[in-house]
């Protein structure tokens, strides 16, 4: 999955963008209270240890 996608998801689950950073931008979903960081290299694919601990943080 690359970042771009992962993006989607998280904003199809509530994530709005909270802040930005100089490589990474922070979402935060207000209903649940979580906050998640997501890479800005949106054409690269997401490592799959990674990828695997953000959807379980973002639910899908």
């Amino acid at each position: 999955m690359k970042w771009s996608e992962l993006v989607k998801k998280a904003k199809e689950k509530g994530f709005v963008l909270a802040k930005h950073g100089k490589r990474h931008d922070q979402y935060k979903n207000e209903k649940t209270g979580k906050t998640v960081w997501l890479e800005r290299h949106f054409s690269q694919e997401v490592k799959p240890s990674l990828l695997k601990d953000l959807k379980k943080i973002i639910g899908f």
